[in-house]
Order: C-alpha cells, then sequence, then structure tokens
C-alpha cells in the first residue's frame, strides 16, 4: 500500500519512491494528513512556474542517502542556496565543481579554528551524512533570487520531521544553526543539554555580536564530545576531503 503510494505521479516528480524504507512510516503519515498533498501540489505549482532549488528530484534527498538508525547529529540551517545550480538536496552541501559558497566557507573556517585543521575543499557534504550527520534545511526548497521564499510552505513538514526525530531517539545530538532553527528547538522541546545553538554561518550573520554568534562556537567538537557522552562514536569531520562516492 505504502509502495503504491509513493509510485503516484505527483510523487515520482519528487523521487518519493527512492525514500529510504525506514523513513517510509513516517512518510506514510504525512500523506494521511490533507497538508502534505496540498505542500507537493503547491511546490510542483512553484517548479511549474518559477526557477526553483534544487532540482526537484532532488527535494527529499536526505530522506533517500541516509536510514533513521544511521543519524547521530541533526544540523538544522534555513533553507537551500538560491543560486543556480548549486542546492544538492542536502544543507549547506553542493556538487557544483570548484565552488565553495559563502556560508560553507564559513562552516570550514570554523571548523578549521575548531579542530585545528585545514579548511576543507570539499563543498560535497554527502560524506558527513554517511558518517551519521542529518544536513536539514526548515525549508526544502526555495525560489531563485528569493531566499526564505518557501519557508512557510514547509513549516508543517519541518515540524513533523524534527518532532518524529526526537521521539524515535532521544539522544540524537542536535545543532541549530539561525533564528529560525532556534525557534523550532525551543516549538519541539527538544533538550538543552544535548542542543548547540549559534548564528546562522550565513556572512549577513555568522559574526553578529550576539551571546551565539557562530565564529567561535566550535560546533563541530562539541557534537563530538556530546556524541562521546552518549556513548557514541564520534563524527569523522574531516571525511569530506575523501573522494564523495555520490
Amino acid at each position: 500500500m505504502v509502495q503504491t503510494i509513493l509510485n503516484e505521479p505527483l510523487y515520482q516528480k519528487f523521487n518519493l519512491h527512492l525514500i529510504e524504507k525506514s523513513w517510509i512510516e513516517f512518510f506514510q503519515e504525512q500523506i494521511k494528513q490533507e497538508y502534505f498533498p496540498n505542500l507537493l501540489a503547491q511546490i510542483d505549482n512553484e517548479y511549474q512556474n518559477h526557477w526553483c532549488y534544487p532540482p526537484q528530484k532532488d527535494v527529499f534527498r536526505l530522506f533517500q542517502e541516509i536510514s533513521l538508525p544511521q543519524i547521530k547529529v541533526v544540523i538544522l540551517g534555513q533553507d537551500p542556496y538560491h543560486q543556480p545550480k548549486v542546492a544538492d538536496g542536502i544543507a549547506f552541501s553542493t556538487k557544483k565543481p570548484n565552488y565553495i559558497p559563502a556560508t560553507l566557507q564559513n562552516i570550514f573556517w570554523e571548523l578549521s579554528r575548531d579542530l585545528d585543521c585545514p579548511p576543507p575543499t570539499n563543498s560535497n557534504l554527502f560524506p558527513w551524512v554517511k558518517e551519521g550527520v542529518f544536513l536539514l534545511n526548515t525549508a526544502l526548497t526555495v525560489q531563485a533570487s528569493k531566499p526564505l521564499s518557501h519557508m512557510e510552505l514547509w513549516k508543517e513538514f519541518t515540524y513533523s520531521s524534527i518532532k518524529y526525530l526526537n521521539d524515535y531517539n532521544p539522544e540524537f545530538v542536535w545543532v541549530f544553526w539561525g533564528k529560525k532553527a532556534e525557534l523550532i528547538k525551543d516549538e519541539c522541546q527538544i533538550a538543552d543539554k544535548l542542543s548547540i545553538i549559534s548564528t546562522h554561518p550565513s556572512p549577513f550573520s555568522a559574526n553578529f555580536n550576539v551571546k551565539h554568534k557562530f565564529f567561535g562556537s566550535k560546533p563541530f567538537s562539541k557534537v563530538n564530545n556530546l556524541l562521546i557522552e552518549v556513548g557514541k562514536e564520534p563524527v569523522n569531520w574531516l571525511s569530506i576531503e575523501k573522494p564523495a562516492i555520490n
């Protein structure tokens, strides 16, 4: 029954038939609710009438690439890159050759300072996903050159997925980058003791002179320390320097 639903023509545009099997129950629950078919219809209409990113087939890519049992840490950002051929369905990542977006440059600089290593040069973050890092945007799509344009459309799906993840494993480590992500933490009642909060790594906010500014927040070492506390293997953040298979 589930596979039949996910193979309907509209859902095939989003490659929902390729969702990793451990996520099927979650998507089945969403499909039964009125908002989800409406959401996909609205997003499909956006793709028909505007340039939107990532490619429609990659909107749910993250849910295809990692199973629930693989996840150790959830990093919640804002929305995809809104420039052509940059967003790839994984938050902050891009497959565009020889290109590191400004936000990702800031992430790499913070990683370099945090772990005392050279800044990475590979902008494809798929190896982090294979390490158990769930790189999720608050909105999974965006209209070209219009940041935050789809934020409200995705609100219910994002809240549902965050709550589902937290119920599935209360010992996930959480990283919230940006005010919108932090609001979700509060509304979904994510435990403070396993949460790392800062401003968004965007050039517009990474160095804001606030209590939780991104630069100097050392999220990568903090994540690994929390993982060790709950008895899990730390993330190899330098794995992205190895050739990405996907």
